[in-house]
């Protein structure tokens, strides 16, 4: 039997697969960040042709996390009721619909007066012509609690599970990150300080939505940059993330994107296994990294540290992708 159709079972969630749509932007929604007709029928395609879990783009808490002005958000009711739509919608092509939710901190927009907010107060690679304000402890708990406001209402909208955006350099990556935490409270220094504001975050959420909701966590586990984040630290962190309430961890690169230099199918396979030997066998892992082909994609479900595969930029040029591969591999 195919192990890529093999259903599986999260905390009593059914999934009839192991294929993942992660979370992509199509920058489709409007200035106010709700979900239009485009969107729902950009995933309604894709779900209904086979994918067992799509995973909803990066969806901002705040305006101040925004990236850009055509983003989806989960700030403010009217949000969530499109929102409800899409899950809908989803649910009823046959995945699981999971949303991913964020805050870009130095990474995005800003506030309406123009100020970037950050972990600490050095600008994130890439974007060094921005200097950040480094939050401030209240701050820091208007947004945890923004992140838990959103997260329970999603779920109450019909969303199966929600992903916290841990990587690709945006706010819980810059916190884990030497790269751009330099704080010098408690929320800075070592990796168990750089870690307590992300897994704050996490126990805050969890309890907002309750036992019966997914909890899923995008953890960059590699900055990919000389003097960041490696992953001797995040595979532990991967194993604190589990213990505060993560039931899925969705491994990804971390302040240095998501393509290393070496861009073989399942890159990423080598940090899911070091995650793997610290989480152990009751955490699920998502390996994504430039799968294309279903073959591939079933040889790497058997290795013991991938539970379920992330299909990205094929899904996207091919949202029929996995009921080709269903006649492939699926016998």
């Amino acid at each position: 039997m195919s192990t890529l159709f093999s259903p599986t079972c999260i905390r009593g969630c059914e999934f009839r697969n192991r294929i993942v749509m992660p979370p992509m932007a199509t920058s489709l929604a409007t200035r106010d960040g709700l979900a239009v007709r485009e969107i729902l029928d950009h995933y309604a395609e894709r779900a209904g042709a086979d994918v067992g879990t799509v995973i909803v783009e990066h969806t901002y808490v705040t305006r101040s996390g925004r990236v850009n002005d055509r983003q989806l958000g989960a700030h403010t009711d009217s949000a969530i009721a499109g929102l409800s739509e899409l899950a809908g919608t989803i649910e009823e092509c046959g995945a699981r619909p999971v949303i991913q939710l964020t805050h870009a901190g130095a990474s995005g927009a800003g506030d309406e007066q123009g100020t970037v907010f950050g972990a600490g107060s050095v600008p994130r690679p890439g974007k060094e012509d921005v200097t950040p304000r480094p939050l401030t402890v209240e701050e820091m708990q208007y947004l945890a609690e923004r992140f838990a406001w959103s997260a329970a209402q999603c779920i109450e909208a019909g969303f199966a599970g929600v992903q916290l955006h841990g990587a690709h350099g945006y706010l819980l990556n810059q916190f884990l990150s030497p790269l751009t935490n330099d704080r010098r409270d408690s929320y800075g220094g070592d990796l168990e300080a750089r870690g307590r504001y992300p897994l704050e975050v996490v126990e805050l959420v969890r309890e907002a939505i309750g036992e019966d909701a997914l909890l899923y966590y995008r953890l960059g586990a590699d900055d990919l940059m000389c003097g960041g984040l490696t992953v001797e630290e995040t595979a532990p962190f991967a194993a604190r993330l589990a213990g505060a309430g993560v039931d899925v961890v969705d491994i990804s690169g971390g302040m240095g994107g998501y393509r290393p230099e070496e861009t073989r199918e399942g890159h990423f396979l080598p940090l899911n296994r070091a995650i793997r030997d610290h989480v152990g066998d009751e955490v699920p892992l998502i390996l994504t990294g430039g799968i294309v082909n279903p073959e591939t994609a079933e040889q790497l479900l058997r290795d013991p540290a991938v539970d379920f595969v992330g299909i990205g930029r094929a899904l996207l040029s091919d949202p029929h992708w996995a009921t080709r591969a269903r006649g492939q591999v699926g016998r």
